[in-house]
């Protein structure tokens, strides 16, 4: 997106309150409901399938480290900073850590690892995952491809 669209995006949203604050809410709301599904999977794995509880840990963490790493090397601009405007939530200017994004990245690797284990909840936080990495985008925090390749570093991290 350029910075017209990110522009009318966050223009949509604050013509209504209603919007900004679903989309506010969004971005505060579902990465702690992943976290708290993230945290039952951990129990139950623990209980019912103690093969898995590592996997559930270690991958998780890995795609978190990796994602952190590759923003530390990368240090690009977030949309707010480049084209200089105030997003709707979660404003830092200068920190230059935007590529890829790291809610995205780990609401999808806690998805997938949940969706493994148990399908239903795994595709309801596969959802949220989405629409996670969605709202960083409306939201005006990161750019397309900061989500699309914190997905797909979480699927590869997934699939190995």
């Amino acid at each position: 997106m350029n910075k017209e669209r990110y522009l009318n995006v966050l223009h949509w949203a604050e013509e209504k309150p209603i919007r900004k604050n679903i989309l506010i809410g969004l971005n505060k709301v579902l990465p702690v409901v992943l976290a708290i599904m993230y945290i039952l999977s951990l129990c139950m794995c623990f209980f019912v399938y103690p093969v898995y509880f590592i996997r559930l840990i270690i991958r998780p963490a890995a795609c978190f480290i990796l994602i952190t790493i590759i923003r530390n090397v990368v240090k690009a601009p977030r949309p707010y900073d480049t084209y200089e405007f105030v997003p709707l939530c979660g404003y830092h200017p200068g920190k230059n850590k935007s590529f890829p994004s790291r809610h995205t990245g780990s609401a999808a690797i806690i998805a997938l690892e949940i969706f493994h284990l148990w399908r239903f909840p795994g595709t309801i936080a596969l959802i949220m995952a989405i629409i996670v990495a969605i709202v960083r985008v409306v939201c005006g925090n990161h750019y397309i491809k900061d989500v699309i390749i914190a997905f797909s570093i979480a699927l590869l991290i997934n699939i190995l």
